[in-house]
């Protein structure tokens, strides 16, 4: 069976520079050197990179395109990973993680209270749907899990459908529809569940402000409690903050590193980084952000 990862980027031209910035960020850490396509709605110097380039028929946009992931998957387990995010470790750790995975999964939690108000879904405002879950998926929709089958391709229609029909059912999180909200309900009907990997050493973290983070080393913790460190494998930094010091500081070293080998010794990168590096720092309303996380325990 084949494997490998798959990132989308369509519209502005700086969807395709984040993505393929996450795609160098994996090759970096990787450890089996899997395959990485791109779903896009066009080609161009970024996706030059890629091992494989899927162009849309017909591109969204918008959360939409998430939703035309299954009818493009090229290969027959695919982790979807989000653009806007770096990998800080090696990220084909995760195939031992989803090897017994549903065949639709991702990093997240299950919640079995139906009442708690949590997760992505109300129960009670699910109409004909009501009797078929036990559980509300909670999570980030930065990564998914697919292995190419009935199952999972059920999951996809559902989503589709459940985006086609928002308004009819009671959503938590998105007063218009969205990936995660509809691929939640889909999945909860579908009887597939998320992996709540802080109990197999791993966690997936919600926003945090502060992490101990430097892409060099590679150093990417923070910490859960006094003395709980977790090493971060992915930061999801969100679209807007792509913009901003911090990530732009991370990608100039990362950058620098692939011309330069495994580090900044030498003087010249070196110096044009620092340059660069201050002129990023005079925003100072950049340093103020938060991340999404997975991660291992330390």
């Amino acid at each position: 069976m084949s494997k490998g990862f798959v990132t989308i980027a369509t519209g502005q031209e700086r969807y395709f520079d984040i993505a393929r910035n996450l795609l160098r960020s994996y090759r970096m850490f990787s450890s089996e050197k899997c395959p990485f396509a791109i779903i896009c709605d066009r080609k161009n110097r970024y996706t030059e990179e890629f091992d494989e380039v899927i162009v849309l028929e017909k591109a969204y946009c918008n959360y939409l395109d998430k939703l035309q992931l299954y009818d493009h998957l090229p290969y027959d387990e695919t982790i979807f990973i989000d653009a806007d995010s770096l990998a800080y470790g090696d990220l084909d750790e995760w195939w031992n993680i989803f090897e017994k995975a549903d065949d639709f999964s991702l990093f997240g939690y299950a919640w079995t209270e139906l009442d708690s108000g949590k997760g992505w879904f109300v129960p009670k405002g699910l109409k004909e749907y009501r009797d078929k879950v036990t559980f509300i998926p909670d999570f980030n929709g930065g990564i998914y899990y697919m292995r190419r089958s009935e199952r999972c391709e059920e999951v996809f229609r559902l989503a589709n459908y459940f985006a086609l029909n928002y308004n009819n059912y009671q959503f938590n999180g998105f007063e218009n529809p969205a990936d995660e909200p509809c691929l939640a309900l889909a999945m909860a009907v579908q009887n597939c569940h998320p992996l709540d990997i802080l109990e197999g050493g791993l966690a997936f973290a919600p926003a945090k402000k502060q992490i101990d983070l430097d892409i060099e080393i590679p150093k990417a913790i923070y910490k859960r409690k006094e003395n709980q460190e977790y090493h971060v494998n992915l930061i999801h930094w969100s679209n807007f903050k792509t913009k901003l010091a911090l990530y732009r500081f991370e990608v100039e070293k990362l950058n620098c590193i692939l011309k330069n080998g495994s580090t900044l010794d030498n003087g010249l990168y070196r110096i044009l980084y620092r340059y660069k590096l201050r002129y990023y720092f005079l925003h100072l309303y950049n340093l103020c952000i938060t991340y999404r996380l997975i991660c291992r325990e330390g």
